[in-house]
């Protein structure tokens, strides 16, 4: 099996200083995003220079970006499913109790961090303008995404912004679409590539001239329809066991955002919900 030099530079006795080490924490965790961003691109990201990364990089093992990419092209091409990505992810961990906990707080913690540059505070704010005309939001998302489409559906409703969720699975996901009426804007939550219930929700919002958001880690503005605004979030580390800090932080900004934005109808909405809350004490 060949030798994976990026996972190797995150062993504590790698050797390489801790700026080194925290790029390869980043390069291995977001190894789609990593291939498809320059050195600059990696470097903004990460709070430091292109020089550094380039540094970096070779310390790590490799003769360049372009010695690097071919790795990162190796290690996407493996075919991961949930069961493999478990496995790999408590191997990487070991055994122990504490080091597994510490990890995923690392991995979250890493997450997060990404997501503070001007690109992502950038993307988040079209997302807001996006979806703010429109006079309801869906909500897609499926598997563990379709609880996170129901909570942000929750905080939306509550504060006075009327959405549900879309995300159930093959025909009866036709039931989902049938919703769909002008006037909503769509947020979709996707992760991977594109798969045939997205593909189809596109088809339909784009007749229906409904504003898209997608919240996803490497489906591109070429697979998605024109003015779609896409919002870059990871989900843990590439081939691993998939984590949502990202994502819920992500959502959580653009239902906060939506909220400020329709202060009067949100501080109108939270006064009913109280008022409901004291009518059922009554009882």
């Amino acid at each position: 099996m060949e030798r994976d030099l990026i996972a190797e530079s995150l062993h504590p006795d790698s050797g390489l200083s801790q700026t080194a080490q925290r790029v390869a924490r980043f390069i291995h965790a977001n190894r789609a995003l990593a291939l498809a961003s320059s050195a600059a691109d990696l470097a903004q990201r990460l709070g430091t220079s292109d020089a550094t990364v380039i540094r970096s990089v070779q310390a790590m093992g490799f003769d360049s970006l372009s010695d690097l990419r071919r790795t990162l092209i190796a290690s996407l091409s493996q075919v991961t499913t949930p069961a493999s990505a478990l496995c790999r992810t408590m191997e990487e961990v070991g055994p122990d109790l504490d080091d597994a906990v510490s990890a995923i707080l690392r991995t979250n913690a890493d997450a997060i961090h990404a997501l503070q540059t001007s690109t992502t505070r950038a993307q988040v704010a079209a997302a807001v303008r996006h979806l703010h005309p429109c006079t309801r939001i869906a909500i897609f998302g499926i598997g563990p995404s379709g609880g996170l489409a129901d909570y942000v559906c929750r905080v939306l409703n509550r504060n006075g912004r009327t959405s549900f969720v879309i995300g159930t699975t093959g025909r009866a996901f036709a039931d989902d679409l049938v919703q769909l009426r002008p006037g909503d804007g769509v947020a979709v939550m996707a992760y991977g590539t594109l798969y045939r219930e997205i593909a189809v929700l596109f088809q339909e919002a784009t007749r229906l001239s409904l504003p898209i958001v997608l919240i996803t880690d490497r489906i591109s503005e070429d697979d998605v329809p024109p003015a779609t605004v896409i919002v870059s979030a990871m989900r843990g580390k590439e081939a691993h066991v998939a984590l949502h800090a990202a994502t819920v932080a992500v959502m959580e900004a653009i239902a906060f955002a939506l909220s400020i934005g329709h202060r009067d109808g949100t501080i109108e909405a939270l006064d009913r919900l109280n008022q409901f809350r004291r009518d059922l004490e009554r009882f």
